[in-house]
């Protein structure tokens, strides 16, 4: 029987899980409703009943699972979440993991640390010296991975692109600051900006919508709504100053973009695009860096997850 390691990603909506061998083949995913808007206890139990499911169709040498909030990777502690997950914070999720599966090694991180790794390993990222990765969902997530390891700083918590701030001052964002980047440039929250706005009686196409979300705030923008003209123009110009910022701060050679935005395609890239030729950057210093979509899509979260496991089982990432 071949080698496998079990791959956990939690989500906010579902626990997806499959068994990973050495070359980054996938086998056996399942996905189960999280409960975790339910808090610890019922998320915990749905993770055990995974981790029974897929210990029984293989034998599994390590766990590596990831989790939303701050991750002490090398202690398996969720440091702090938000209220997404109730009484989450200072879970000892490695452990249990660890007991749920009769003592096997268990190592957690960061999920969107993972979907960077997973590209890093099998998809966009491949090859790269130093790549820094861009999740726009219902937030703004970031990786970054220099030499094939993850980059975590000083306490786990690195890196949190979404929570720099973009606008000092600025308006509110979930975790309780004002103007992060996040604010102006994930899916999720320019959503929200845009229902706010039309709660106030700015007018917009977007009005006739049964669901407003960025797809239609790419579209309308591009066909000169004013309103979405605003919110569109908001965040290609502040993710360009994030993307800009990154680069003098880390070097990378690529950027892999993936999340719910991306599906705009060159209707966004466009936009983005011209907001980074404002950056003045001598010839000499060109191509600073690629930027690349995700090529991995849903998968890119398992596999970092059976890139962490099996790293740690190693002994190669502890």
């Amino acid at each position: 029987m071949q080698n496998v390691v079990l791959a956990i990603d939690i989500g906010g909506t579902n626990v997806k899980a499959g068994l990973v061998d050495r070359n980054g083949e996938i086998s056996n995913i399942i996905y189960q409703p999280s409960r975790a808007a339910e808090g610890r206890d019922a998320l915990l139990s749905v993770i055990k009943d995974v981790v029974e499911k897929q210990c029984s169709k293989a034998k599994v040498e390590a766990i590596g699972c990831g989790s939303p909030g701050a991750i002490d990777h090398k202690n398996g502690v969720v440091r702090y979440m938000q209220a997404h997950i109730p009484d989450y914070t200072g879970t000892h999720l490695a452990k249990h993991l660890s007991d749920f599966a009769g003592g096997i090694p268990a190592a957690i991180d960061n999920d969107v640390n993972l979907i960077a790794l997973g590209e890093n390993w099998k998809g966009a990222g491949k090859g790269s010296k130093c790549q820094i990765s861009i999740a726009l969902g219902t937030g703004l997530g970031g990786g970054v991975v220099v030499d094939g390891k993850l980059f975590r700083g000083a306490k786990g918590r690195a890196p949190e692109f979404g929570h720099s701030i973009a606008v000092p001052g600025g308006e509110p964002c979930t975790c309780g600051n004002f103007g992060c980047f996040e604010v102006y440039t994930a899916p999720g929250a320019i959503a929200r900006r845009a229902k706010h706005y039309l709660a106030s009686g700015i007018l917009s196409a977007l009005s006739e919508c049964e669901e407003i979300t960025a797809k239609e705030i790419v579209h309308y923008g591009n066909l000169g709504d004013h309103l979405c003209s605003k919110i569109l123009n908001d965040a290609t110009k502040y993710l360009a100053l994030l993307i800009w910022n990154l680069t003098q701060s880390f070097d990378p050679d690529v950027f892999v973009m993936g999340g719910g935005l991306m599906k705009a395609g060159e209707k966004f890239f466009s936009h983005l695009n011209r907001e980074l030729d404002k950056f003045y950057c001598p010839d000499e210093l060109n191509p600073m860096y690629s930027i690349k979509i995700s090529e991995l899509g849903d998968d890119a979260g398992i596999l970092g997850a059976g890139k962490l496991a099996w790293d740690w089982l190693d002994g190669t990432d502890r």
